[in-house]
């Protein structure tokens, strides 16, 4: 991407409670959430489910500067709250006609936090990488909410996207 257009940025966006995003923010894979006593084998942190991993990747590696020899890579990092998420991925629905995927939803709320920061006529693109279909008995499951601390989305008007914090 950055050797079509070198003004290019790649912004990683994750959850709370994921390493990734502090290794790009900070350039240690570590998380509060990873002390001591605390890691447990199936995450249960975050409903976003098959996201927020907790380990250095050959793939993810090779996206980052400082493990892929001084390549262009990922610039920011950029969280998104399980709320956030939730939140997008019934807006994108009620107005787009979108049915999203939990880390679909993370990275439209990425790509929106990202954009307030830009300057007018700028350019974002994001990926939509799954869809709703698989998240339907966690993400999309209203009795599953409270216990990720999540209220149920608000019906907005188009382009209010005040959700995003």
């Amino acid at each position: 991407l950055k050797e079509v257009g070198s003004k290019a940025r790649i912004y990683l966006a994750d959850v709370s409670g994921s390493s990734l995003y502090n290794k790009v923010a900070w350039g240690v894979l570590y998380a509060s959430e990873q002390a001591e006593q605390t890691v447990r084998r199936h995450r249960t942190d975050t409903i976003a489910e098959g996201i927020g991993i907790d380990r250095l990747t050959a793939n993810f590696a090779r996206g980052l500067p400082s493990h892929n020899g001084g390549s262009p890579g990922i610039d920011c990092a950029v969280r998104v709250s399980d709320q956030e998420a939730l939140d997008m991925a019934y807006y994108l629905l009620a107005h787009e006609g979108l049915f999203v995927g939990s880390s679909a939803a993370v990275n439209c709320a990425a790509a929106v936090k990202v954009a307030r920061q830009l300057p007018a006529g700028s350019v974002v693109a994001t990926v939509l990488c799954d869809g709703g279909q698989r998240h339907v008995t966690k993400f999309y499951n209203p009795s599953v909410w409270e216990d990720f601390g999540l209220v149920a989305p608000v019906t907005r008007e188009r382009g209010d996207v005040s959700f995003i914090h």
